[in-house]
């Protein structure tokens, strides 16, 4: 590994920005992005080539698979797990339009959510405390609390407790 800050091991390929916030115990893998005034909680491990936007809050021990992305607006809670290759996506509507404005869109993730490999999340989506949502998802509205879902738009085929 390389740098390390306070208790944090930063592998030497990946790039963290100085105002970024990171807890106590997290691990950053090899071409981790972590960018400006992002926050990392405690017990955290960010796998090789992940992606975290400026101003992205992430709780305690959650664990973001190889190349999982997520954008400025997202707030992710405590005992998260996100799996390889997943997007928060930041355009509900993609064409190249410089004058587009994405700044007012977010993504939540409440505590002990799975997210499975290769899932987008479209924005402004509040996956709930519990739910989980099956690789290959397309996520395009909220997830109760506790439930399961899936499919391309995903659907919940389980009703949470």
């Amino acid at each position: 590994m390389g740098e390390e800050r306070k208790g944090v091991k930063i592998h030497s390929t990946a790039l963290v920005a100085d105002s970024a916030k990171i807890g106590e115990g997290t691990v950053i893998w090899a071409y981790v992005q972590v960018g400006e005034n992002a926050e990392v909680g405690k017990s955290c491990i960010l796998g090789n080539g992940v992606y975290v936007d400026r101003n992205v809050k992430i709780g305690n021990n959650v664990k973001m698979h190889n190349k999982a992305s997520v954008y400025d607006g997202t707030i992710v809670e405590d005992d998260v797990f996100i799996g390889p290759h997943a997007c928060f996506t930041n355009d509900k509507y993609p064409k190249f339009d410089s004058t587009r404005d994405l700044e007012d869109v977010s993504w939540r993730v409440k505590k002990g959510a799975s997210i499975g490999a290769n899932v987008t999340v479209l924005p402004d989506v509040t996956i709930g405390v519990g739910a989980v949502v099956g690789a290959g998802s397309v996520v395009t509205k909220d997830v109760p609390d506790g439930a399961l879902c899936y499919g391309n738009p995903a659907v919940v085929v389980k009703e949470g407790k």
